[in-house]
């Protein structure tokens, strides 16, 4: 009887540790992120679809491509290229994401699956966005196999988050979007500035209106009082 009842509780706990397993897998899937696409959005940094966001779709490597260049400021160079083709048979003049993808490989950004195949559509990994997010932070060594530690030592993300994403078993919108936003709050390797900071100075590809309105930027301060407590600041750190 004992025993029966032993094996009767064990069972119980189990189909519990399930449904409990379960729903944490389930609520760790859901659409996080919104507000954070809200903020990218208004800085011009992520758009989405004619269906709206569509942060529980995964990225494609094209959609990939195209982000990385609005974090590297770069948009607008690659949609007024003159004579920049894709060189992947895959992605003809006629893909939405042809210049976005010839340019990001004419600098050495993004590399095909093979000499003449991007494929475009294939989801790209958690890892391998996460390199092309280094890249854009002046982590030009970065590839995917190392990307994990990377993105935790430069600050980018926390040691546990870097595996999680790397580790995911798909990437989706809501997850980049998460990614981009700790991005451009993430110093330049070897700067004492951000990736947003130098996306208004020196790009020029946000305003600073709308920066400072995300709350994540302060317009500098012309005072040379204010410029060398800054410094001072930024060197105890």
């Amino acid at each position: 009887m004992f025993k029966k009842l032993s094996m009767t509780t064990i069972s119980i706990m189990l189909v519990s540790i399930l449904f409990v397993a379960a729903g944490a897998w389930a609520a760790d899937a859901g659409v996080k992120h919104t507000a954070e696409a809200d903020s990218l959005n208004k800085l011009q940094l992520f758009q989405g679809t004619d269906r709206g966001y569509e942060l529980d779709q995964t990225l494609t490597r094209a959609q990939g491509a195209t982000m990385l260049l609005r974090l590297f400021g770069w948009e607008a160079a690659a949609a007024n290229a003159q004579g920049l083709s894709s060189p992947f048979t895959d992605v003809p003049a006629t893909h939405w994401a042809a210049k976005s993808v010839g340019f990001a490989f004419s600098k050495a950004l993004v590399h095909g699956v093979t000499d003449v195949h991007f494929a475009p559509d294939a989801s790209i990994t958690g890892e391998q966005f996460l390199a092309l997010t280094l890249r854009a932070l002046g982590y030009a060594e970065a590839e995917p196999q190392m990307a994990s530690e990377l993105a935790a030592t430069s600050g980018l993300l926390s040691a546990s988050e870097a595996q999680q994403i790397a580790q995911g078993a798909v990437f989706r919108r809501d997850e980049m979007v998460a990614v981009a936003y700790r991005a451009i709050q993430t110093k330049l390797k070897g700067s004492t500035r951000t990736l947003l900071q130098k996306l208004v100075e020196d790009d020029k590809a946000v305003s600073a209106e709308a920066a400072v309105a995300s709350g994540l930027y302060k317009t500098p301060s012309t005072d040379p009082m204010d410029q060398i407590e800054a410094a001072i600041r930024d060197a105890l750190k």
